[in-house]
């Protein structure tokens, strides 16, 4: 993986860096790394020019979480200076949508448009997921698991997932679930006015379809798109029609 220095520390980051009409920015969601995206990777190369940073402190990025959304923001505005795009696609999930949601209500500069995947205008955190991970993180990972996935999730997937889980540390998720807890854009988002594509999973119960039928209502434009039998990891759960939905917005771009 290719890397780079934001605001004094390391940043890794994938790109497929072939030449096509579209750039996405992909950011994962509190605890994630670049490798929540893997089918998108090997699925929607060739379509755009995917770009797919570790957040500071995650994956394979140097640094320590960083503590608000807003922090967040002004980092990526930092990381899409370094690699020079110019313009872009932000498409994040869950944490990593409050983030391209911030950075469109900071006039982020060359935003063609964003793609929203299990996110809301609002993130509270249980205090049952605050508690879990933060008094017993290995024995707690399973039931968090199973809050991620539709019940209809293959227990191979969720097996890969826990796996994901447990080799990020809890301080890591406590600081992005302290982050998203404070994230609050509901009055806000009339001022968004780039196209935008909502992508939720009717079995998610983390960010339920009724944050994004909210997104959808509340953002001009905004297209809802529903996956069926996926929870809030729809992009690893049903790559196939999450690939085809985010193929299709981007096709849509062009008209």
């Amino acid at each position: 993986m290719p890397e780079i220095t934001v605001q004094g520390k390391v940043v890794q980051f994938q790109d497929s860096v072939k030449a096509c009409r579209r750039t996405i920015v992909f950011l994962h969601g509190a605890g994630g790394s670049h490798h929540t995206f893997r089918d998108q990777w090997a699925g929607l190369r060739g379509t755009v020019r995917m770009v797919i940073p570790d957040l500071p402190g995650h994956g394979r990025s140097g640094g320590t979480p960083l503590e608000s959304v807003d922090d967040c923001a002004a980092w990526l505005a930092g990381f899409i200076k370094e690699i020079g795009l110019e313009r872009c696609i932000l498409a994040g999930h869950s944490m990593g949508g409050a983030i391209a949601l911030q950075a469109a209500l900071e006039g982020f500069k060359g935003l063609d448009a964003l793609v929203l995947l299990g996110t809301g205008a609002r993130l509270r955190i249980s205090p049952v997921i605050f508690e879990g991970i933060g008094e017993r993180f290995r024995e707690f990972t399973p039931e968090l698991v199973g809050w991620m996935t539709s019940p209809a999730s293959s227990d191979l997937l969720r097996e890969d997932i826990t796996n994901d889980v447990l080799s990020t540390r809890a301080a890591t998720f406590l600081a992005d679930f302290h982050a998203c807890n404070g994230f609050d854009v509901m009055s806000r988002l009339g001022a968004i006015l780039v196209p935008t594509l909502v992508v939720n999973g009717d079995d998610d119960r983390l960010t339920p379809l009724k944050y994004g039928e909210y997104l959808a209502t509340n953002i001009p434009g905004a297209v809802l798109k529903i996956i069926h039998g996926a929870g809030h990891l729809a992009m690893l759960e049903k790559p196939t029609e999450v690939n085809a939905v985010i193929t299709s917005f981007v096709h849509s771009l062009e008209g």
